[in-house]
């Protein structure tokens, strides 16, 4: 059964039925899924939640789809919930916790998006979907679309990553590689879109990936026992998965599973070379404005004008968060740091947390007692060509593998 009662678009208020074409909306806004609450509360609650499957389908009475027995599924989701003791006691914190995304399937979160609207699309009879991405959600879709059987084009940057090159070719994907400024990539997908009919799923132009991207809120609460952190860090490039995690807190304290109160403090990082949230953030305005010198490392965060500025811009400053800019190298840097104190081996966007979190303690933004949740959004594997070659010994046999 599916609690849908209609979608909303997050600042005009627009209402939409459901399944219905969707209009074209004004720069920082974008469509939401919402549902009958009430009647979910009468009908559910968070112990037969805690019974379901150890994936986002566990959440599925919450998510947009008529039949979560045909899930377009790879068992995504149910990520751990990571003690970090020793990166907490790096930053003299008492009580920081990685949730870390790069167990997902592709090796990054974003597969929780494309689980959830591949399912709907294909409940919809959707023949073609596109998008323009800097590589993992490429990688990602081509996957989940193989699996369903449905068709994904992907328009990719010329850094893309090998890894994520190669899960979009293989998948099947027609895959696009952009010789060009990587902010023309969008309107590239809107002219497909409007030449061929297709649908886009780009960040935020329709309302399913949100869905899925929300099921890591859900989770945060629910492996907390039900409650929520005092703050969260996120890696923020279009701005989607913040705002999906708030969403999902947002409903869970409608639901009654959570206490009702003030939400976690949203910390977000970008890149210095990448950071139109952060610097809207410092100028005090609503809205991002255009980056035009992107100069970012191969991977994620590459959105130069983040279609959910807004939206994040307001969740900031709702929350008493923050926004912050790191260096690659900086990066680069807390990518060792957190492997070599914790076993976790996060992308370089996803160690921008730590560099972030640092300086977040160092400002007073986060208490050095707030419970804290880095947000890892991926794995480190793919990110192989962005990182220093490693130091190591060589040897020959019968070599005395002397550690002095």
């Amino acid at each position: 059964m599916s609690y849908v009662h209609h979608i909303a678009y997050w600042e005009s208020g627009a209402e939409v039925t459901e399944g219905a074409e969707l209009p074209a909306a004004a720069p920082g806004d974008f469509p939401e899924v919402h549902y009958d609450l009430e009647t979910l509360k009468h009908d559910l609650n968070r112990f037969a939640i805690s019974q379901g499957p150890a994936s986002i389908w566990r959440y599925a009475p919450l998510l947009p789809v008529d039949d979560p027995d045909n899930a377009v599924t790879l068992g995504e989701g149910w990520t751990p919930m990571l003690p970090t003791p020793r990166l907490a006691a790096a930053l003299g914190m008492s009580d920081l916790l990685a949730k870390d995304e790069g167990r997902n399937p592709s090796g990054t979160f974003k597969d929780r998006g494309a689980s959830v609207a591949v399912t709907r699309y294909r409940e919809l009879g959707t023949g073609t979907i596109v998008h323009n991405s800097s590589g993992n959600a490429g990688g990602s879709w081509g996957m989940y679309a193989a699996r369903a059987g449905i068709r994904c084009v992907n328009l990719l940057p010329d850094d893309v990553l090998p890894g994520s090159l190669q899960q979009s070719v293989l998948s099947g994907a027609p895959t696009f590689v952009l010789d060009g400024a990587w902010k023309e990539s969008g309107a590239m997908v809107a002219e497909a879109v409007a030449a061929h009919g297709w649908t886009s799923i780009c960040t935020l132009k329709e309302p399913y990936r949100l869905e899925g991207k929300k099921t890591m809120g859900y989770e945060i609460a629910e492996q907390l026992g039900w409650s929520l952190p005092d703050a969260v860090v996120y890696p923020c490039g279009g701005g989607l998965g913040a705002i999906a995690i708030y969403k999902a807190f947002k409903e869970l304290q409608a639901l009654g599973w959570i206490e009702p109160g003030p939400l976690p403090k949203l910390i977000i990082t970008q890149y210095e070379g990448c950071a139109p949230i952060v610097r809207a953030f410092e100028a005090g305005a609503g809205a991002a404005e255009l980056w035009e010198d992107l100069d970012v490392p191969p991977g994620g965060l590459k959105s130069t004008r983040p279609p959910g500025d807004k939206a994040v811009l307001n969740l900031i400053a709702e929350t008493g968060g923050w926004a912050v800019a790191i260096g690659t190298d900086e990066a680069i840097a807390a990518t060792e740091e957190m492997t070599r104190l914790e076993g976790i081996f996060p992308c370089p966007e996803s160690a921008t947390t730590l560099a972030g979190l640092r300086r977040a303690v160092a400002a007073g933004r986060v208490e050095k007692d707030d419970r804290t949740v880095l947000v890892v959004t991926g794995n480190g594997l793919k990110s192989i060509p962005v990182l220093a070659d490693p130091a190591v010994r060589r040897v020959r046999p019968n070599d005395d593998m002397d550690l002095e």
